[in-house]
């Protein structure tokens, strides 16, 4: 019996280049698919209206195809177009993708009560995401009312590096593991990696013995965090838990005293709601 290959995330796939090489290397993959995700893909980074000839410029695709996929993927409702603008722009299919993705997430009516005290004990924002390649995905946040400048909701996107939850799922892997994935967020986006480099540092150094990661502001906005790795698997990913809080309503010392150790209380009960702890 003939190995399945392990599929190829997408986020690697970046314009046509290295779409042919995928290709080349796996000659079941479908291109023309490939193509049309990756033009929704472009909506993640860049969430604005966008014209055809910006779409082929991006992803080094021919103008026609490009055309060719825009109009099915508007056929489908996973694209808008505005004709004045003669923009297209994600439409709502896209959202409805992500939907049964967010309702079959463990544990997650349970814990939203849990998440939404704590979110406005510490006036922030409590959420639950998981990996996929070198990001993090929020799939759930329970907001205080007037917490965090920057409030990611379900489907956001953030670097793995730069967040606590990410650093908390770094911290559980080999050290083989970590080392491969960090040597790839180092070359892929060195940026984001040199702006992390001391929380993650401190994270990696001292998960085992708190229990949780922290983000002293590294991310962005001057937001502080906590991140836990939980027991729980939706699929073959470990569900991830983060608390963030502004930096103008606590300081350093709260996310070791109070908020870390708050949130690995939350995260231990919800593993022990599934029989892990």
């Amino acid at each position: 019996m003939t190995a399945m290959r392990q599929p190829r995330s997408l986020h690697l796939i970046k314009d046509q280049q290295a779409l042919r090489k995928v290709r080349e290397d796996d000659p079941d993959f479908s291109g023309t698919l490939a193509k049309g995700l990756m033009i929704l893909q472009s909506f993640v980074s860049d969430p604005r209206a966008h014209a055809n000839s910006e779409f082929a410029e991006r992803l080094g695709l021919p103008r026609p195809t490009v055309s060719r996929l825009c109009r099915t993927l508007q056929a489908l409702g996973f694209l808008d177009h505005d004709d004045r603008l003669d923009r297209y722009f994600i439409g709502p299919a896209a959202v409805t993708l992500g939907y049964p993705y967010v309702i079959n997430t463990p544990l997650l009516p349970q814990l939203r009560p849990a998440m939404q005290v704590l979110a406005d004990r510490f006036e922030g924002a409590v959420s639950v995401g998981v990996t996929m390649d070198l990001d993090v995905v929020y799939v759930e946040t329970s907001a205080h009312e007037h917490g965090t400048l920057k409030r990611p909701g379900a489907g956001a996107v953030r670097g793995i590096v730069e967040t606590a939850m990410g650093r908390a799922w770094l911290a559980q892997l080999t050290t083989a593991e970590r080392n491969k994935f960090l040597a790839r967020a180092r070359s892929e986006r060195p940026d984001e990696y040199e702006r992390s480099t001391e929380g993650l540092k401190d994270s990696l150094a001292n998960y085992a013995k708190r229990g949780f990661s922290i983000n002293m502001g590294d991310a962005g906005l001057g937001v502080l965090a906590v991140g836990v790795a939980s027991g729980i698997r939706y699929g073959p990913r470990k569900l991830l838990f983060n608390c963030a809080v502004p930096g103008f309503r606590a300081r350093p010392s709260d996310l070791l005293k109070t908020i870390g150790p708050q949130l690995v209380q939350l995260v231990n009960m919800a593993d022990r709601q599934v029989g892990l702890r």
